[in-house]
């Protein structure tokens, strides 16, 4: 089950407008204990696609899990300490070969709770479309 991405139709307007709201779905509530992040637009550093083999690059670098699930290299959803990156980072994937097609997107943060969000989304091309546009990322 992939995130639910919440996109701002304009970057002008009330604090509460300038946020995008990423929803978690199904059981990763409970995996993750979160339902919804959100994240103001100017906290948004950059946006890229993954790169196909991060599930295998980040496990070689270490991640330990603070709160989620892992499942091999198929199934990560929660908040993982990459120790060596000294980051913080919350996944929601559930294909392995997700970002090999390039369904997985990376949202690098400043000022948060976490440093970046790497997330499985069903039409990847629309959503960072969307996020370029609202954030003025190219």
């Amino acid at each position: 089950m992939v995130v639910q991405i919440e996109i701002p139709a304009g970057s002008s307007g009330p604090a509460e407008d300038n946020k995008i709201t990423i929803k978690v779905k199904g059981f990763d509530k409970i995996l993750t204990l979160e339902s919804k992040i959100k994240i103001p637009i100017e906290h948004i550093e950059s946006i890229r696609y993954a790169e196909k083999t991060i599930i295998e690059d980040r496990r070689r670098l270490g991640m330990s899990r603070a709160v989620g699930f892992r499942f091999g290299k198929r199934f990560i959803v929660g908040t993982f300490v990459e120790w060596e990156r000294d980051k913080v980072v919350f996944w929601n994937i559930h294909d392995k070969k997700a970002a090999v097609y390039g369904n997985v997107i990376v949202i690098v943060l400043k000022n948060e709770r976490y440093n970046e969000l790497v997330l499985e989304v069903d039409d990847s091309e629309r959503v960072m479309s969307e996020l370029k546009r609202v954030t003025g990322h190219t």
